[in-house]
């Protein structure tokens, strides 16, 4: 017999410049850097960092010009801890070469801001895929690390909420791009 996991609800806080440190609302994305050290989490209020295994958190500017971003998915490179990816609700996608310290904006091709998933090709780590909502959506890839998107479905059924490249030992090899919707989970071939 199986036992019952056991789930705490937890107020963590965010250290912030301020006095008075909010409270993480509506998180979308956690997710653990290649080398092991950083939890990154995006939420309604931003993309945070903890290097301290989530006991206390620091908020990460994305960009000055967009100082509150929602940040709908955070996907580093599984090789290279210097290398990540962040979508944003507002303004695309952006990327980091240098674990997170700047950040630029990546969006060349993109049909639209709305970005609800990234997701890294395991067996090429310039070969991204980025689900687009509302204006121009769709599944949109690049093969050189952000520099230019272009759109290659129109996508899965449903509002994509996490997007994963998976390389399956089918016999025949083969990436899968699995898409986890307000529908359930879908899953296609990395051959559009």
């Amino acid at each position: 017999m199986l036992g019952a996991a056991i789930w705490i609800l937890s107020s963590i806080k965010a250290t912030a410049q301020q006095p008075k440190t909010p409270a993480f609302e509506h998180v979308h994305a956690l997710t653990m850097d290649a080398d092991g050290r950083s939890l990154l989490l995006g939420a309604h209020t931003g993309l945070f960092r903890s290097e301290e295994g989530g006991r206390n958190w620091k908020k990460v500017a994305l960009s000055e010009k967009h100082p509150h971003l929602d940040v709908m998915t955070v996907t580093p490179d599984p090789k290279d801890p210097k290398t990540i990816y962040v979508g944003t609700h507002e303004v695309g996608v952006f990327k980091s070469d240098d674990g997170g310290v700047t950040w630029k904006q990546v969006n060349n091709g993109l049909g639209g801001m709305d970005a609800h998933g990234l997701a890294v090709d395991p067996n090429n780590r310039s070969k991204l895929h980025v689900a687009i909502r509302d204006k121009g959506d769709g599944i949109y890839r690049t093969t050189d690390g952000g520099a230019k998107w272009t759109r290659v479905d129109d996508g899965p059924e449903g509002e994509v909420k996490v997007l994963k490249s998976v390389n399956i030992a089918t016999g025949m090899g083969g990436i899968f791009l699995y898409a986890g919707t307000s529908t359930g989970l879908q899953r296609s071939p990395d051959c559009f």
